[in-house]
């Protein structure tokens, strides 16, 4: 009964080890969302923090992954190019705002959670395989 009942822990186990490391290796995915189209056919002077802001988007959106998604949206660079225009200053600045808060990485809040989560994993491999 022991050898019997330390072989399903040990398999257990390295079931766990398994799962554990494939959850991990899991990227996350980043959604994309296209500017409203505006009704107002005003748009404010160019300034230079319209520019800066415009400038901050345009590099945005010359990433990869939005290109793609954006291209999955079947929108094309002069459509993308039309809703921008159409954005007023306000929205443009909350739009680039928003870009540079956005970090590749996430927020750091993941970052603290695996390490907690693999503290309290490896403190349970521990604690079977001292009963084992």
């Amino acid at each position: 009964m022991k050898k019997k009942c330390s072989f399903s822990m040990k398999s257990l186990a390295g079931a766990l080890a398994v799962a554990t490391t494939l959850a991990f290796t899991l990227t996350p995915k980043g959604w994309a969302m296209i500017a409203p189209v505006l009704d107002r056919g005003e748009i404010g002077q160019t300034t230079d923090a319209r520019a800066a802001d415009l400038k901050t988007i345009q590099t945005a959106l010359e990433s990869q992954i939005v290109r793609q998604r954006l291209a999955e949206m079947k929108l094309t660079p002069a459509q993308i190019e039309a809703r921008l225009s159409k954005l007023s200053d306000a929205q443009l600045h909350q739009t680039a705002s928003r870009i540079q808060t956005v970090s590749a990485g996430g927020d750091g809040g993941g970052l603290v959670i695996t390490v907690l989560l693999v503290a309290v994993l490896v403190a349970l491999f521990l604690y079977l395989f001292r009963r084992i």
